[in-house]
């Protein structure tokens, strides 16, 4: 999932605009991106791996992936993978993309989460002061802004808000849309060779490093939101520029 589909979506997501939406500008624009991207070598760092043990998900009690038949344990498979990918460009830098994909998790999430710089805050003011996040849904596909404002009754006390918006259903799945691209000598949602390079290029590091044992092999529950932890330790880092 993270090469062949994070990446794009975090291309997608950083790139400049491109002069028209012809398959070639596009993917050129990501292509850019993607040739900027890499991987910070200390793995154990810049990386985290899990596997999920027995747990319950809506009610269905799952067994541990080890027990699921055809696997085989000795080959340490991870079920939720995360690494943090640097685009090392001068409207990037700096600036870190965390890429997360997993299975047998509690909630189903499909999202891209931009997490804007913090702004100071005067003094006086009390309740939230969190960074603003653009939340994008990929199916359904939806937009939400989080925002502190000031709360009803005293403007020096701030509140979340979000404002939220659902956006028009594609006639399409998507992969449906990539295959009618196919049909119709379409190319432009397909991925061209020499970004799907790269993809590999910016993965490969990194599992060599696991398969080496360089990044321990953390476990969570079936049903649950993954290893203890991994949400608190990134979720305060920006992740765009205001």
């Amino acid at each position: 999932m993270i090469q062949s589909h994070l990446l794009q979506v975090m291309a997608l997501t950083a790139m400049n605009a491109p002069a028209t939406l012809s398959e070639r500008d596009l993917r050129d624009h990501v292509g850019s991106v993607l040739r900027a991207s890499s991987v910070d070598s200390d793995y154990a760092k810049s990386t985290r791996r899990a596997r999920y043990t027995a747990g319950t998900i809506d009610g269905r009690t799952v067994p541990a992936y080890t027990e699921e038949q055809g696997i085989d344990p000795s080959r340490n498979t991870e079920t939720l993978a995360e690494i943090e990918v640097s685009i090392n460009n001068s409207r990037w830098a700096g600036v870190p993309f965390v890429l997360r994909s997993g299975k047998a998790l509690g909630n189903r999430q499909k999202e891209v989460i931009v997490t804007f710089k913090p702004v100071q805050v005067p003094a006086g003011f009390t309740g939230v002061d969190e960074p603003t996040r653009l939340r994008i849904g990929l199916g359904p596909d939806t937009l939400e802004l989080e925002v502190d404002v000031n709360s009803p009754g005293d403007i020096f006390t701030l509140d979340r808000a979000v404002m939220a918006a659902a956006l028009h259903a594609p006639d399409l799945l998507p992969y449906g849309e990539v295959l009618e691209g196919v049909l119709n000598g379409d190319p432009l949602l397909s991925v061209r060779g020499d970004i799907a390079e790269d993809c590999w290029r910016i993965v490969e590091p990194v599992l060599r490093a696991w398969d080496a044992g360089e990044v321990p092999l953390e476990e969570y529950a079936a049903g649950s939101s993954g290893p203890s932890g991994w949400e608190t330790s990134r979720e305060d880092r920006p992740l765009a520029r205001n």
